[in-house]
């Protein structure tokens, strides 16, 4: 058993849609010994569209002046919807009661990886981006001698600096003084590129959990309403080739059935990845989740399990 004080600043629970990943959060967080600062709640803004990702992306390989300004923006963007996305859903649910002062950290980070503020007029900006209908209010407040202010054109910093800075404003929205324990954030990565997706995050680990394709199927047809069984398949193989890349001692990789019906095992060997001591006991229940084992006997037909089981046989677990 290892020693527990080299236990991670965060633990991210990862999964890849229906996985089954919230069982190893259930046990976690009924540890007591784990800070769960969102209550359960999904941190998201790593891997959506115009999140940290993308504005990595742009901060190097796909840096151009013309998108950085634009991502900049969109990032700004979908970081604020994070809250009002949580409040439609719950009231409990929104970040700023969470981290409250959410916003303020955004700013600061986004102050904090731009550089050469220099308004100028971009033509994609003023007509790709906008509607026929804002493009010809424009030219009439123009005619009438109403002057547009020269909107802000940033670049980014470069991605080491950036990463640095997300690692900086992470640390401001989830780690107390007060409060040593290893931060937990459920989703707070990608699932299909877990080494990339939560370099975000200063001293973590990772663990991410896979889902025998039968059940998978099973769930994402039922609630996602992803119906063509053979795009599941072409789904399923892409998914376990970018898995089977992964080679970080910072990512452990486990079966949610094995989870489950293995407990006792494989919640060794979670803590063993964790540094975390056995001797604190959980309020998590595996016979609670056994009822998620075995759902495809339920939810899709034989000629759909016919179609998984002989081309994703090697992933079927019995």
């Amino acid at each position: 058993m290892k020693n527990n004080l080299n236990k991670p600043k965060y633990i991210i629970i990862l999964g890849t849609t229906f996985s089954g990943s919230g069982a190893v959060s259930d046990y976690l967080i009924g540890r007591g010994d784990i800070n769960d600062p969102l209550g359960g709640q999904e941190y998201l803004l790593p891997i959506l569209p115009n999140g940290l990702m993308a504005l990595e992306s742009i901060s190097d390989k796909s840096f151009d002046p013309a998108t950085a300004e634009y991502v900049l923006s969109e990032f700004k963007s979908i970081a604020d919807k994070l809250t009002s996305y949580w409040t439609k859903m719950s009231k409990d649910k929104n970040l700023i009661k969470k981290i409250p002062f959410y916003k303020k950290f955004i700013e600061e980070f986004i102050n904090d990886v731009s550089i050469a503020d220099f308004p100028m007029r971009l033509l994609w900006r003023e007509e790709l981006l906008k509607s026929p209908v804002e493009i010809f209010i424009e030219k009439i407040q123009r005619r009438f001698g109403f002057k547009k202010k020269v909107s802000k054109t940033r670049l980014i910093k470069s991605k080491e600096e950036l990463v640095i800075a997300a690692q900086k404003m992470h640390d401001k929205m989830f780690r107390s003084n007060e409060d040593d324990r290893p931060v937990l954030l459920d989703q707070g990565g990608s699932g299909w590129n877990p080494i990339e997706s939560t370099k975000y995050f200063l001293d973590c680990k990772v663990v991410l959990v896979t889902r025998d394709p039968r059940d998978q199927f099973a769930e994402i047809k039922y609630y996602k309403k992803g119906t063509s069984v053979n795009g599941f398949v072409d789904w399923y193989k892409e998914m376990q080739r970018r898995l089977k890349q992964i080679n970080d001692p910072k990512v452990l990789l486990i079966s949610f059935e094995d989870f489950v019906l293995k407990n006792k095992n494989f919640t060794e060997k979670l803590c063993n990845h964790l540094s975390l001591s056995l001797d604190n006991l959980s309020d998590y229940q595996p016979d609670f989740s056994k009822k998620n084992i075995a759902k495809f006997k339920q939810f899709i037909s034989p000629e759909e399990l016919k179609i998984i089981e002989s081309n994703l046989g090697e992933y079927i677990l019995e």
